[in-house]
């Protein structure tokens, strides 16, 4: 039997969409690319934002008129399976992905039982491979569906973490992405943490860079010295992804993120002390209920502030099953007006930053080509465009940068 797998979301999807596709494969199912040749359509979903949802459930009804078998899985088939059971009866839901093979052979409608431990894989792409550390998070942020969908802290041990890592690194990975919703609480359930997990990677001796995923402030805050001690070692990117969210306490109380900006500016300054050119990405979200014009000028404040390399902006929309969904709402057009303000300054200030870099001579990783152009990496995790030329991917280079845009900086290479 023919299977093909559609993936919608982060990069932790996409680790277990190679779950999904190795169990499937070692139950006699065929792996195919071509969605015209497949028996059965495993669609693998996101529930993050109500946009992502109207994506797929578009994506649904154009496959629905094939008469394939469609089995749901992902977040959203475990937290709204009514939204997919209503609107697509002939589909089944499957949330634990361990059951997905169990679901084929035996026709099963529906299952939702909650996801008992299953092996990990890493997600192999060219010489770029997503590592998933854990599953869940110990948060309980009022806006957030994922974790309803993902449920509590289930750290994956670091021994099979470090064989997933020796794995892609053997079918020639270079750049190791580390993957969870919050890094920062890996190992709180196992009694270890991350700079534990970092110590145990770092000491393998091949040649890789790690990027390290995103983590609230408070979960590393325990552990912080280690965690800069271990940013030293040439295998991790000066790389942060801190979201921060908004630059109002009284939004983050709200929210229910478990710190404050005292907090997120100790966990920042900590790193651009130790690291002056580290690479700061944050999220921040626009529109959260009861945030009035001094709250926006706060976040607005904080970003002007703390001038981060790259910011992720979204206009919050209410998710079902969240606190947050019942709070008075700020009105669309207000959260629009916001929304383009700050995409406008954080534009500038990415700009700002990269130009820093004009006339610098630095050292890159060679990422992936495209488009008549090569993607560079250096090891502050700043994008570097260059012009194609005949080199090999996972090569150490020498570039100059000669100009910057507000998403990447673009060069040339003087010395390979």
């Amino acid at each position: 039997m023919r299977v093909y797998i559609k993936t919608f979301g982060c990069s932790a999807n996409k680790i277990e969409e190679e779950i999904i596709r190795r169990k499937l494969i070692s139950s006699g199912f065929y792996i195919t690319d071509s969605i015209n040749d497949a028996d059965v359509i495993i669609v693998n979903t996101c529930t993050v934002r109500t946009e992502t949802d109207l994506k797929i459930m578009k994506y649904l009804s154009s496959i629905n008129k094939t008469n394939k078998k469609i089995i749901v899985t992902g977040c959203m088939a475990s937290a709204q399976p009514a939204l997919i059971a209503k609107n697509f009866p002939s589909c089944s839901i499957i949330s634990p992905i361990s059951k997905i093979d169990e679901a084929i052979k035996n026709n099963i409608k529906i299952c939702l039982d909650k996801e008992k431990p299953i092996d990990s894989f890493p997600y192999i792409n060219g010489i770029k491979a997503s590592i998933l550390i854990a599953r869940g998070c110990l948060g309980n942020c009022s806006y957030c569906i994922v974790r309803i969908a993902k449920g509590t802290l289930k750290s994956i041990h670091y021994d099979i973490i470090k064989n997933n890592l020796l794995e892609a690194l053997n079918y020639g990975a270079k750049e190791i992405r580390i993957s969870a919703q919050d890094t920062g609480v890996y190992g709180y359930d196992i009694g270890v943490n991350l700079a534990f997990l970092l110590n145990k990677l770092i000491e393998i001796p091949k040649d890789f860079i790690m990027r390290i995923g995103m983590f609230k402030p408070s979960s590393v805050l325990p552990f912080l010295n280690q965690l800069l001690d271990l940013y030293s070692s040439e295998k991790i990117y000066k790389f942060i992804h801190i979201p921060v969210q908004s630059g109002s306490n009284k939004i983050l109380e709200k929210m229910n993120r478990g710190y404050n900006i005292e907090t997120f500016k100790k966990v920042l300054n900590a790193f651009r002390e130790r690291f002056p050119n580290i690479t700061l990405y944050t999220d921040i979200i626009v529109g959260f209920p009861g945030e009035e014009e001094y709250e926006f000028n706060e976040t607005y404040k904080l970003l002007m502030e703390i001038k981060p390399d790259k910011t992720h902006i979204s206009r919050f929309t209410p998710r079902p099953h969240t606190l947050a969904a019942a709070m008075p709402q700020v009105p669309e057009y207000i959260k629009k007006k916001r929304s383009k303000e700050l995409s406008r300054i954080t534009k500038e200030i990415q700009l700002e930053n990269n130009s820093k870099w004009i006339g610098k001579i630095v050292e890159a990783l060679v990422i992936e080509r495209n488009n008549n152009r090569i993607l560079a990496r250096t090891k502050e995790y700043k994008n570097i465009i260059l012009p194609n030329c005949n080199i090999s991917l996972g090569e150490k280079i020498e570039v100059m940068i000669d100009d910057a845009t507000p998403f990447c900086l673009i060069g040339r290479i003087t010395k390979r």
